[in-house]
């Protein structure tokens, strides 16, 4: 049965939205969600094609947020998926990241 739109909008509230990012060094970012979460993750250098300038480690650190769909992004246009950095899916075309940590810091 497909989703009707109010079933899309609830969905839409509960994606993955980062708040804070800070890029730590040694490929390494700190990212923050919404919902409490922080994860800490080790980008690997092995991106290919349009994502390539994420294994330069000067380029990495140019990360941001996107202020409409709040997922990381760079000067270049790239974006990655807040899903899959929070961890609620994995990537489809690969492994690019590690989770060093994570911790929910609301409950602190």
């Amino acid at each position: 049965m497909p989703l009707s739109h109010s079933d899309n909008l609830h969905l839409m509230k509960n994606c993955a939205r980062i708040c804070e990012v800070k890029y730590l060094g040694e490929r390494n970012l700190l990212i923050s969600f919404e919902d409490g979460l922080q994860r800490e993750l080790s980008f690997l250098a092995n991106w290919q094609g349009i994502t390539e300038q994420l294994n330069s480690n000067d380029f990495l650190a140019l990360v941001g947020i996107d202020p409409v769909t709040k997922t990381l992004s760079w000067p270049n246009g790239i974006d990655l998926d807040a899903e899959i950095l929070h961890g609620d899916f994995a990537p489809t075309t690969g492994e690019y990241f590690s989770v060093v940590r994570e911790e929910n810091i609301s409950s602190m």
